[in-house]
């Protein structure tokens, strides 16, 4: 149970229809009941479960009679901002590719053995449908739901809080290989909005390495052997030379990333607000979910049996 001042606070912003820290884990659920029951077949096809999240939380948004934009932060910024995102996200994905490239070497395959057990996020053939979704629909979505909705709701948590548990949350949603670097684009996503006061250099940057993504896949697609070895491990290396490029800019982020961590853990902070949420039927049945993910997770793979997809 909440404490009085607590349980006063929280209802005096429902009082004056501002969105509280409980919102976007209720939004959530919804969704995820809305995806059990209709995301299926085409429709999932054109519709990824992240715009449902999206609706959900509008739904919740309308009820509080709060200003959508304002919630989602759709704030507008100058285009010169989005160069260091876009410039970022392919550093950023070109060092995943070779660091997830170079584990599954020493390893002699495992990572990619173990990949495999569990359904790809992306249809490798790339049609256009998956396309849109991977490149547009997808980060528009994710960004609006994680960075703008669940983000502006723990904003007086205070930014670690705001930038650091979206991105938890949001990592172990992914596949199961890519957590580490789920977690790692939640947070950068997390402080660049919290930057700009806008999601859109968030949007840029998931949108600029989906889209690098899906390139390295057409590659390998339409070039077989080692041309299309050649090329990808030229892309890869490239992006990764750009950080030379905008090294003072990845410096600046580091600082920010250090910051944004203190705050998350400073103390004693950290312990009031993990028994503000957590102890909420809304969190708790989030952390529910994530949990039986994990061990559906951690029980393919001592079973060593796929998952098999309807």
């Amino acid at each position: 149970m909440l404490h009085k001042s607590q349980r006063s606070e929280a209802l005096t912003e429902r009082n004056e229809g501002q969105i509280d820290p409980f919102d976007p884990p209720k939004a959530h659920l919804l969704g995820m009941v809305l995806v059990g029951l209709f995301l299926n077949g085409t429709i999932a096809e054109w519709l990824p479960a992240a715009v449902v999240f999206c609706l959900t939380s509008w739904f919740v948004i309308s009820r509080k009679r709060a200003a959508p934009a304002q919630v989602f932060r759709l704030n507008p910024v100058s285009p010169s901002v989005l160069a260091f995102p876009i410039a970022l996200a392919v550093v950023f994905w070109s060092l995943e590719v070779l660091a997830l490239e170079g584990v599954d070497l020493v390893t002699r395959g495992s990572v990619s053995r173990w990949g495999k057990l569990f359904p790809s996020p992306v249809d490798s053939s790339l049609p256009f449908s998956e396309i849109v979704s991977t490149c547009i629909l997808v980060p528009v979505a994710e960004e609006m739901f994680w960075r703008g909705f669940f983000s502006y709701a723990l904003r007086r948590l205070g930014t670690g809080w705001a930038v650091v548990l979206p991105a938890i949350f949001f990592a172990l949603l992914h596949h199961p290989v890519g957590v580490l670097g789920a977690f790692l684009v939640g947070v950068i996503a997390g402080i660049l909005t919290a930057r700009h006061d806008s999601i859109l250099p968030a949007i840029v940057f998931h949108a600029a390495g989906n889209s690098s993504m899906c390139l390295l896949t057409a590659i390998g697609n339409k070039y077989g052997g080692d041309v299309a070895e050649v090329l990808y491990y030229a892309i890869c290396v490239s992006g990764v030379l750009l950080v030379l490029r905008i090294r003072p800019e990845i410096a600046g982020l580091w600082h920010d990333v250090k910051k944004v961590f203190r705050d998350f853990g400073s103390r004693p902070r950290f312990g009031k607000n993990f028994k503000l949420l957590f102890r909420h039927w809304s969190y708790i049945l989030v952390v529910l979910e994530l949990a039986l993910t994990v061990a559906a997770i951690v029980l393919t793979t001592v079973t060593g049996e796929p998952v098999v997809t309807p």
